[in-house]
């Protein structure tokens, strides 16, 4: 279950309806940002396009490696048990 807007977000949003949401948690000093599903789609969509662009231009230029799948798979996993300690 997702957590409810309050009013005071709902009148920030309204306030500046296209642009995110700062959001601070005055227990943690951590900042948030509140957007609308599609706006954050949208934001995917043109960061996974961007890289990938990135990706298909230094094809095209022949900046390539070969992949290594085995040590690629071992790094990851390494990683992942790092991460789980």
């Amino acid at each position: 279950m997702a957590p409810k807007i309050t009013e005071e977000m709902r009148q920030a949003l309204h306030q500046q309806p296209d642009r995110p949401l700062k959001i601070e948690d005055d227990q943690s000093q951590k900042c948030y940002v509140l957007v609308s599903q599609d706006e954050f789609r949208h934001w995917i969509d043109a960061e996974l396009r961007r890289e990938l662009q990135i990706g298909f231009d230094q094809a095209d230029a022949g900046d390539v490696e070969e992949w290594d799948v085995e040590e690629i798979l071992k790094e990851a996993h390494a990683r992942h048990a790092a991460k789980t300690e």
